[in-house]
């Protein structure tokens, strides 16, 4: 049985930990169980208040990334050629990194300096916020991330629609009777952007009450356990357009909502010009079944639809976005409980007006003219050519933050050479990567068990609103030390203040942990003490004590005053952008496909992987061999057989991998998982089959999705091979 823990321990303390998962929004319970300093086991956190018991493989799973012997403990200052180091204090580290950046923003200014911030470390609650205000302490504004490999879509439908590029819509699965899930696989991705541990449990639960449709071009393990609808990759444009434009020719809309909605009318004008005929040929579901689907979601009790990263990756993936948004506004189920709401945090004081953010476009990027998602996020793909073209503004000085950009993003090879022409590049990673073995200097980091955190980061978007806070488990081993160490003391050499100083209260410390600031937040939000005016208010502290499981902030997300949190005028969400009509004309001029390159290659994402960075934990991945699925009639046609080893190639690039015959997915398509192809400091990992597919991705800007600059890493045309 597992062990159970009542109240917090210092950390290091012998006995049971009260932690959290911080690997996916899921953000499950943990208990950790500490021995003579160490920590000797992980196991699901029983009372935890929404996890209830609930947890994958992974979250134990960072206790081999904890004691990793590959894993990185002492600053590295490299000495050769890629992958080469010697250990180094900190004090020489830092010293030699400031002087390196001064003499940077000396001879080509603030704007020279970018940072990329990725996993391991994404999940923590301030750290996206610490690199972005250290840039913005520069005068940079060259901040990078996954959002363009993985969600940007979903944030530029919520920025045009709704007005708030961060706070996305989420089914209420607690209420919801019919959930159409596109290019999502929760049962290994755990419902990617909403909070609830339990999906598997939730999804059960609608099932019974009414359907849950699952659509994606493989039958995936979500899929196999509920409705599956077969579609072509990249092809959920056309099938949702057919959708919205039967409900408009069928009067399946509703008329109440619509009056609450600006610009539908136009969105009814972009459609209507659609044929039903052509959507199946292009998305590979028959005319009579779209229509069905339509109705069944129109005519439901309660119903939303969910779209994830399948969805946010292809040639139309901020169409399928906005259309997913359309689908649940004209319907009535936008605000509806059990239909598709908008959360809010514990850290936004309702009180405050909103933040005004530049109007979409206004902003672009250097390299490829692309607009900055949320007027703040460079197009991730443009990253290794903002350093390798020259100008005002090229990027000289980077620091790589968590994340391995060379198998995560687009044009591997450019971005070795790009990380191989600057003046500085410093990394913040657990390991020497295939990313940061070009660095000059890595820096020690923390696991999520050296941290302490709190989960509001994703609780915004959990349909039973929760909230947790956590210390460390353990002190950081060796000499990791928490990232905004590294900010405020490079800021400090720097000559200027600590990077969470927007938070320091009267009498508080100059420099604020992450933590403090987080309590300046909790304790102004709608949930906060108030600094003593609401005594029954939540504080840090309070959590920490009172509430080690995390406490019940509702029984369930207030649907209705999701209308309250649209930023758009009167509060009303809009359909009426240009953009929308103008990729809705894009998509009917498209191609239907490329003869030289016949099958669309798709990612998927495997239950013991976490993209590329716990591949080195044999334990988890022992039995995790990545094959190139390929349907039998595809598989026969080409002689090839299970096992057998096939080249994919297309004018990028070309890999050999091994082949895996399956009826699961779809005819004319093949998937290979991301985040595989290692070369690098890890030993296990190093010594691993698979091959890096993103080389097949294309890096040049006009081979993206012009309106959101997401990168194409669904529906790939390529060729495939027997060798």
């Amino acid at each position: 049985m597992a062990p159970t823990a009542t109240q917090p321990l210092p950390p290091g303390a012998d006995g049971a930990h009260i932690t959290y998962c911080r690997l996916c929004e899921a953000q499950c319970g943990l208990i950790a169980q500490v021995a003579d300093g160490h920590i000797v086991k992980v196991e699901p956190d029983r009372q935890h208040v929404t996890s209830e018991g609930h947890l994958c493989v992974k979250g134990p799973g960072m206790l081999h990334v904890t004691y990793d012997p590959d894993r990185v403990l002492t600053p590295l200052r490299r000495n050769g050629p890629p992958g080469s180091f010697e250990p180094v204090s900190w004090e020489e580290a830092m010293t030699d990194i400031a002087q390196r950046m001064q003499a940077v923003i000396d001879r080509h200014g603030g704007d020279s300096v970018g940072a990329y911030v990725g996993n391991p470390l994404a999940f923590a609650t301030q750290h996206h916020t610490m690199a972005r205000l250290f840039l913005m302490a520069l005068g940079s504004g060259k901040m990078y991330n996954a959002t363009h490999i993985d969600t940007g879509a979903k944030h530029l439908a919520s920025e045009l629609v709704f007005g708030h590029p961060f706070r996305y819509t989420f089914p209420d699965l607690e209420r919801c009777d019919f959930l159409l899930m596109l290019g999502a696989n929760p049962l290994v991705s755990h419902m990617s952007l909403i909070s609830e541990p339990r999906a598997h449990k939730k999804l059960d639960e609608i099932a019974k009450r009414g359907a849950v449709v699952v659509v994606d071009p493989r039958r995936t393990e979500t899929a196999k356990r509920f409705e599956h609808v077969a579609v072509k990759p990249d092809s959920d444009a056309w099938l949702l357009g057919g959708m919205l434009k039967t409900l408009f020719d069928e009067a399946l809309v509703d008329t109440a909502a619509l009056q609450r909605i600006d610009g539908w009318q136009s969105l009814r004008d972009a459609v209507t010009p659609l044929s039903l005929d052509e959507a199946a040929s292009r998305c590979g579901v028959p005319a009579p079944q779209i229509r069905e689907l339509a109705r069944r979601f129109a005519r439901a009790r309660t119903a939303a639809a969910y779209g994830r990263v399948g969805t946010n990756r292809g040639n139309f993936s901020s169409l399928v976005s906005l259309f997913i948004e359309a689908l649940n506004l004209v319907t009535g189920r936008f605000g509806q409980a059990g239909g598709a709401v908008i959360g809010h945090s514990a850290f936004e004081n309702p009180e405050a007006p909103p933040m005004a953010l530049p109007a979409y476009g206004s902003l672009r990027s250097r390299v490829g003219n692309l607009p900055l998602l949320g007027a703040a996020t460079q197009p991730t793909g443009a990253m290794a050519g903002e350093m390798l073209t020259p100008g005002p503004g090229q990027i000289r000085a980077f620091i790589l933050d968590g994340g391995n950009p060379v198998l995560t993003v687009p044009g591997g090879d450019a971005t070795r050479e790009a990380y191989e022409s600057l003046d500085l590049l410093v990394a913040l990673d657990l390991y020497v990567n295939e990313s940061t073995q070009y660095a000059h200097y890595i820096l020690p980091s923390t696991t999520f068990f050296e941290r302490a955190d709190i989960t509001d980061l994703w609780s915004p978007n959990a349909p039973r609103p929760w909230l947790q806070a956590v210390d460390r488990v353990i002190p950081p081993r060796g000499q990791a030390r928490d990232g905004v160490a590294f900010y405020n003391d490079l800021l400090q050499r720097l000559g200027r203040g600590p990077v969470l100083a927007p938070f320091k209260v009267p009498g508080g410390p100059e420099a604020p942990e992450p933590m403090q600031a987080a309590d300046v937040l909790l304790r102004t939000g709608q949930w906060g003490d108030r600094f003593g005016q609401r005594p029954e208010g939540l504080t840090i502290e309070k959590l920490r004590t009172e509430h080690p499981h995390g406490i019940r902030l509702a029984e369930n997300v207030d649907a209705a005053a999701s209308w309250q949190r649209v930023r758009l005028p009167e509060q009303r969400p809009s359909l009426g952008h240009p953009l929308i009509a103008d990729e809705i004309q894009r998509l009917r001029n498209s191609p239907p496909g490329d003869p030289a390159h016949p099958f669309k290659l798709f990612g998927r994402r495997k239950l013991r992987s976490m993209n590329s960075w716990m591949h080195n934990s044999e334990e988890l991945v022992r039995s995790d061999v990545p094959t190139l699925l390929v349907h039998p009639e595809d598989a026969q046609a080409l002689g090839i057989a299970s096992g057998q080893t096939v080249r994919v190639s297309n004018p990028r690039g070309r890999i050999e991998v091994m082949a895996e015959v399956s009826a699961d997915v779809i005819r004319g398509s093949v998937n290979y998982p991301h985040g595989w192809g290692h070369a690098a400091g890890w030993q296990h990992a190093n010594g691993l089959a698979g091959a890096n597919v993103n080389l097949l991705a294309s890096d040049d800007p006009k081979d993206w999705e012009a309106v959101s600059g997401m990168c194409l890493l669904d529906g790939i045309p390529v060729a495939v091979s027997a060798l």
